[in-house]
């Protein structure tokens, strides 16, 4: 027995690895497990790229026609620029010369938005189909948005986008007009105001003068009165005499 101890003693340290190195079978099993990783890691890579072949692409341009960039201080052209899907699930900066992609598009409607600190962009509609299912890619269909119907004008593809306008962050002082004082109800009180001190006094002769006048017509209205009355009464009194000397 001591002799076989001794023997499978000798064999153990003979077939051992030296000090410090690891043993052959570990490393064949580290190799044989790491080819099942790979393989993972190949097939997610293949999913990944058959899902993305699955996804569209929207496509289109943002131009800055020259009256709104004459008004745009320096820096915010095409570079303040920033084209937004989906309210930001995509976001993309457009290149120097205005043209953008947005990957990832999946089948559906999609509300796509130019944003810019001071030129006003209309939302735009886009409607993802698939061609068909042996095509690849979408069809994208375009549309402005409209908040009540959905749909508004039908627009080409790829997209040409324009601003329809600025923001007025401050309000616009008024020029000077000298029609709008007679619009405002207080300048037409004062007028009226001041007409009525200068007619006045000439109003006031005139109207001496028809008091006058009438005054003058009462009296000789008064007197013919009178007059016909004394006339009545003579005749009265001849009358009576006449009567009592027959």
């Amino acid at each position: 027995r001591a002799q076989a101890h001794s023997v499978d003693r000798a064999w153990n340290f003979r077939d051992a690895p030296p000090f410090g190195t690891t043993p052959r079978p570990a490393r064949a099993m580290g190799r044989k497990s790491g080819a099942p990783l790979i393989l993972s890691a190949v097939a997610v890579a293949t999913c990944g790229a058959a899902a993305a072949e699955e996804l569209g692409q929207i496509r289109g341009r943002v131009s800055i026609p020259q009256k709104f960039s004459q008004d745009l201080p320096a820096g915010l052209g095409l570079s303040a620029t920033k084209v937004v899907v989906d309210g930001g699930e995509h976001t993309v900066l457009p290149t120097s010369d205005g043209y953008f992609a947005v990957d990832g598009i999946g089948p559906g409607p999609h509300y796509l938005q130019v944003v810019h600190p001071r030129l006003i962009f209309d939302p735009v509609r886009v409607e993802a189909s698939e061609v068909s299912p042996t095509g690849s890619g979408m069809k994208m269909t375009a549309y402005i948005a409209d908040l009540e119907h959905g749909r508004g004008s039908k627009l080409k593809y790829p997209l040409g986008l324009a601003p329809t306008g600025l923001f007025n962050y401050l309000e616009k002082r008024e020029e000077f007009n000298i029609l709008s004082v007679f619009k405002s109800p207080m300048a037409l009180m004062g007028l009226f105001s001041f007409g009525a001190m200068f007619l006045l006094p000439k109003l006031q002769p005139m109207l001496e003068e028809e008091k006058k006048l009438r005054a003058e017509q009462l009296e000789k209205d008064r007197i013919q009165q009178e007059g016909g009355t004394a006339a009545a009464a003579i005749r009265e009194k001849a009358q009576k005499d006449s009567g009592r000397q027959q």
